[in-house]
């Protein structure tokens, strides 16, 4: 007869609901709930999204290593307006204090801008020109970007707000959508975590792709920036006979603009200062690149 108080098999007992609980753990930790795809979802690579900003509609596939997830993502959108009247999507806010030129990744993306077509006026609401900014406009400008045919319940305006900026050299407004998405996730050392996004009839995105490719694009931009005001330098040195002394870029293109340089450049393309140290016969212009730190490998200099 086994008696139940025994040491030796308390131990063995004590044994055996550690390892079931250890196994039940590591299958819950498995399992990709809803939650843990909101989770995923709010924190995939060079996105930050609040909980609320995130709706998840369906898990298929689901493993222990993989799952696919169809959700609605709440994202704010900055059009802007040329001169022509017609509407473009300028930005996109990927943090809270953080927004993403649409331009840089639809050329990291080799992907085409929304058709002029989207700022025809509309025949049916005669009053509305092509200087405003309907919700149908929206979508469609919206549509062409993401892939969606529209009116779709994939894609969704949920707010237009003009930008209360007086003297702004463009009409600028903020627009809220939610839009559809497809997600890859997968379950490694880091949790559950989103890999590739789809939107539309577009094809899958590799995030970590992504993110590499818009670097790539902003790299190239910087380069050009650092090539322009370089370029405005000789100019200055040229009619001057030296170049701008200081270690301030501010100070650097408030010598240079307006008349050797048009453009006020001061952030790179990371929304980051550009760094300055000039004598009057040399330069040296930095972006700080990719990880935003001085002095690492990913600085993108030009130097006299």
């Amino acid at each position: 007869m086994i008696v139940a108080n025994h040491p030796k098999v308390r131990q063995v007992i004590v044994t055996v609901a550690v390892c079931l609980f250890c196994v039940a753990a590591q299958s819950a930790r498995a399992e990709l709930s809803s939650s843990r795809a909101r989770r995923a979802l709010t924190r995939m690579t060079s996105f930050e999204l609040t909980s609320g900003a995130v709706r998840v509609k369906n898990i298929t596939d689901t493993s222990r290593t993989t799952a696919d997830v169809t959700a609605e993502l709440r994202t704010v959108f900055r059009f802007e307006q040329d001169e022509r009247g017609r509407w473009r999507v300028a930005e996109v806010r990927t943090a809270p204090n953080r927004w993403e030129e649409v331009t840089t990744i639809t050329s990291a993306l080799a992907a085409l801008s929304p058709l002029n077509e989207c700022n025809a006026p509309d025949l049916q609401l005669r009053r509305e020109s092509a200087v405003d900014l309907s919700p149908k406009r929206a979508r469609c400008l919206l549509g062409s970007l993401f892939g969606v045919p529209v009116p779709s319940d994939a894609m969704r305006i949920q707010e237009i707000a003009p930008f209360a900026i007086p003297l702004a050299s463009k009409a600028s407004t903020t627009v809220v959508a939610w839009i559809r998405v497809d997600a890859r996730a997968v379950n490694d050392s880091k949790g559950w975590r989103i890999t590739e996004l789809r939107t539309g009839n577009h094809e899958w995105v590799n995030l970590d792709k992504l993110v590499a490719a818009v670097n790539q694009e902003k790299q190239r931009l910087a380069r050009a920036d650092l090539q322009r005001i370089a370029d405005a330098l000789e100019k200055y040195r040229t009619d001057r006979g030296n170049y701008v002394v200081s270690d301030s870029h501010a100070v650097l293109i408030d010598h240079l603009s307006p008349r050797y340089i048009r453009d006020v450049i001061r952030l790179d393309p990371w929304s980051q200062p550009y760094k300055y140290v000039g004598q009057k016969d040399r330069f040296t212009l930095v972006s700080p690149g990719p990880d935003g730190k001085d002095g690492t490998e990913d600085d993108i200099a030009r130097s006299k």
